[in-house]
């Protein structure tokens, strides 16, 4: 170890989303400290006393890697860094320092509630369709749901198919069959919205894929029209010998060919030979 890393504090590293207050937490490892950001670095870190300390903000974006890693490895006194994430700091910084959480997800709220107690809390009308769903099973109060329909309008089709599997399908009926794609979208959202009450209990069911059977690619692939006859042409010794050129060992196991014979390495390899003729 040489003398210049002798009593050295290590780093710190906080990492948080933007509100949860990583400035002001890092203050409190250091008394005066000089501010950085880590995409403007510029500064001669010996004229810096080692009891002021530096924090050095957004790790995250750009950061000068050579000038940060200079400070850390030569400034003896306090280095504290911030970041969004710890995933965007570069590993050979992170290496070099503790990391530390910056606080809850809840600062930034209550720092609000604290400035206007009678602020409400916000709400975003982007859904994806999975907490579309779970909201229109779960939730009474219509109005909003109807108002999340009008504002995501969410694929007909798919918005369907998910309810389909939860719900009795004679409060889809009339919405399926009369009003989509003839009446106009926003009364089909609207109507949507008020064919459930909201009361439903439990976990919601994933819509399924239809499964579907392979042997008619297959049989296009080889050429046969009718999967029908590949029974009877698998009698011929000769097709079904070439059937298995075309496929692969899971497609020949599909139509009962057998496995296929793999090459070992000591097979001889088949080289034509060629005569005089073929160089006139």
């Amino acid at each position: 170890m040489g003398l210049t890393n002798l009593n050295k504090k290590r780093a710190i590293l906080l990492t948080g989303k933007v509100g949860t207050g990583k400035s002001q937490k890092a203050k409190t490892f250091v008394e005066n400290p000089v501010v950085f950001y880590a995409n403007s670095i510029d500064y001669d870190i010996g004229s810096i006393p080692v009891e002021n300390g530096i924090i050095i903000e957004d790790v995250h974006y750009k950061p000068e890697k050579d000038a940060i890693l200079t400070i850390l490895r030569n400034y003896r006194g306090q280095v504290v860094l911030t970041s969004v994430n710890e995933k965007s700091v570069p590993k050979e910084i992170k290496t070099m320092c503790q990391v530390k959480r910056a606080g809850s997800k809840n600062h930034l709220r209550e720092s609000i509630e604290t400035l206007a107690p009678r602020s409400e809390a916000p709400f975003s009308y982007e859904r994806d369709t999975y907490s579309l769903v779970m909201e229109y099973l779960k939730t009474k109060d219509r109005d909003m749901i109807c108002e999340l329909m009008l504002f995501n309008k969410p694929s007909d089709t798919q918005i369907l198919t998910w309810l389909s599997e939860n719900m009795h399908p004679n409060r889809l009926v009339f919405v399926d069959g009369i009003v989509r794609r003839r009446w106009s979208q926003r009364y089909f959202y609207e109507m949507l919205s008020y064919a459930h009450v909201g009361n439903m209990i439990g976990r919601i069911q994933m819509p399924r894929r239809g499964t579907y059977s392979k042997i008619p690619s297959l049989s296009r692939r080889l050429g046969v029209r009718n999967p029908k006859l590949l029974s009877q042409l698998f009698e011929d010794e000769d097709f079904k010998t070439w059937a298995k050129t075309k496929l692969n060992n899971a497609e020949c196991r599909l139509l009962k060919l057998g496995e296929k014979k793999r090459r070992k390495k000591t097979d001889p390899i088949k080289v034509q030979q060629t005569s005089l003729g073929d160089f006139i």
